[in-house]
């Protein structure tokens, strides 16, 4: 047995009973992220995962073991956490329900191996024995290692992190500012590798040590949300507009064109001669909307009727971009998701101002994983008929008029942490995330999704405007807090203003060497851990 196993808790159990309590250990902890933030359950569940790892270490092939403990604990964890992607499928259509078990189950699973790698290197670090701080470094730096990865290989997916269980916009999550979202989840991971420690080991210091930490995260959080300073940008009049759908009504011809009349409508209520730009969601017009002449004059009519300086109107568009291949001297046709500001004279006539491309597009929604070989073999998409889509180059700011720059941001891409491009000529100013959250019926994702794109509000210390068709829309200032909120549920809008930027330096302000730093630290304490626990002992 090892040092840390010599006296108080050690979970050895085995069998069917066992696995299904680490499964359903792993699924409790959903309450910790939105809507519910119970982060406690996070805090305790993830404990239960490091003490579980403490007791697989005294096994015989402990790296084994605590590869299936990490598969399992992850498997009820992204299971839970997600299920909501099968959503996505059952409103695409009838021919794809049969893929929403395989996809969930896929997902879960292939997100569950970065967990059970976590696993097998700490319980092998655990069983090499030694001081106590070894096995709580070995679970915080295995973890950490497994969740950046998880964000970043395959295209990445950081849903979730744990770090997301405090609700955005609280004293604690302002910590995000300082270390960021990863660096947030990291000192989640090591509170709960302290309350194990001290389950395990029966000792209160390393309790305290937990109280500490959250202590410390809240004072810092506190003290940054009593000097921010309220304010606006000067001349500039928000209205986002919100109408729930169903996605397979959009997708539907026979019901889509209502779903567009009634976004006119709500956008055509009273006080629209004071707004200087109205905000529309992803997918509030499906297709190529900036070449719909008669949709795009259709509503410049509409709106000098109520005033001869209309406002901009900001939408989301397929936009098409045609070249000639210098080979075979045939077009070549590209598709690009943009978020597109559309200006207007004091006669209705249209011009596309500017437009922003999506970088970062979703796996199987808007690329197909494998490219024109895959798709040669039948595979579609689930938002659209059209081939994948092409990524942007680059993130650049974009340049709307009467707005100064912003980061835009469509749907998938605000989970990202760090696509808000810094040291250029103009640092963007605010954040917008269109999002069609459709797709995720009446689940939590909704929820998940827009406190996820609060947190990137956090860390750049910028106001955020988001426009979510059925989901959460409004804006929120670079604290994450709301600052006006749409009716959800609901046909309607949401007159607000655009909040200035917070004072001071985000953590992405500071550059990407403090992330890439703690990265790298992390990475060779793991790896001199390892190496000592192999001169220690002889493991699986």
């Amino acid at each position: 047995m090892n040092d840390l196993g010599r006296s108080g808790l050690s979970w050895t159990g085995r069998g069917w009973l066992h696995t299904l309590g680490l499964l359903a250990l792993g699924a409790v902890t959903v309450f910790g992220f939105a809507p519910f933030h119970f982060w406690g359950l996070t805090l305790v569940g993830l404990a239960g995962l490091f003490i579980r790892l403490h007791g697989v270490s005294g096994w015989e092939r402990p790296g084994r073991a605590g590869f299936r403990t990490g598969l399992v604990f992850g498997l009820g964890w992204f299971s839970a956490s997600c299920f909501w992607i099968a959503s996505a499928f059952a409103e695409r259509g009838p021919e794809f329900v049969p893929l929403t078990l395989p996809m969930v189950g896929g997902l879960a699973v292939l997100l569950a191996l970065f967990w059970a790698v976590a696993g097998w290197w700490t319980s092998r670090i655990m069983a090499a024995g030694g001081a106590p701080w070894r096995a709580v470094a070995a679970f915080v730096s295995a973890m950490m290692l497994a969740e950046l990865a998880r964000g970043h290989v395959l295209s990445g997916f950081p849903w979730n992190l744990p770090g997301y269980a405090w609700e955005p916009g609280g004293a604690i999550s302002q910590g995000a500012r300082l270390v960021g979202i990863y660096g947030l989840s990291a000192a989640m991971l090591l509170g709960a590798a302290l309350l194990g420690h001290a389950l395990v080991r029966r000792d209160w210091r390393p309790g305290a040590g937990v109280a500490a930490l959250f202590a410390v995260l809240f004072a810092y959080g506190s003290i940054q949300l009593s000097r921010a300073q309220p304010g606006n940008q000067p001349g500039v009049a928000l209205r986002i507009v919100t109408v729930p759908f169903r996605q397979s009504e959009q997708l539907d011809p026979a019901t889509r064109d209502a779903i567009t009349q009634s976004f006119i409508d709500q956008s055509l209520q009273p006080g629209l001669e004071d707004i200087t730009h109205l905000v529309w969601p992803e997918s509030a017009v499906l297709g190529l909307a900036v070449e719909d002449a008669n949709l795009l004059y259709g509503m410049g009519g509409a709106l000098v009727s109520y005033d001869d300086t209309p406002p901009v109107w900001i939408i989301n568009s397929v936009r098409e971009e045609v070249t000639p291949d210098p080979e075979t001297g045939r077009a070549d046709a590209r598709y690009y998701n943009a978020s597109v500001a559309i200006s207007y004279d004091g006669l209705g006539n249209p011009t596309v101002a500017a437009f922003n491309d999506k970088r970062k597009l979703v796996p199987f929604g808007e690329f197909i994983p494998g490219g024109e070989v895959v798709e040669d073999l039948g595979a579609t998409l689930l938002s659209t008929a059209l081939n994948s889509f092409t990524p942007a180059s680059e993130k650049s700011p974009a340049s709307y008029p009467g707005l100064p720059p912003i980061s835009a941001q469509i749907c998938y891409e605000v989970i990202f942490p760090g696509l808000t491009r810094r040291g250029g000529p103009s640092d963007p100013q605010a954040i917008l995330n269109q999002s069609n959250d459709a797709w995720f019926g009446r689940t939590v994702g909704l929820d998940q999704h827009a406190a996820i794109a609060r947190y990137r509000a956090i860390e750049e210390g910028l106001p955020l405007i988001r426009a979510a068709a059925n989901g959460i829309t409004g804006s929120f200032d670079a604290q994450g807090r709301v600052v006006d909120l749409a009716p959800r549920g609901q046909a309607g809008y949401v007159d607000t203003v655009l909040p200035l930027p917070a004072s001071g330096a985000g953590w992405r302000r500071a550059g990407p060497s403090r992330i890439l730093l703690v990265n790298c630290g992390l990475a060779l304490l793991n790896l001199v851990l390892l190496l000592m626990s192999g001169t220690r002992r002889r493991t699986a």
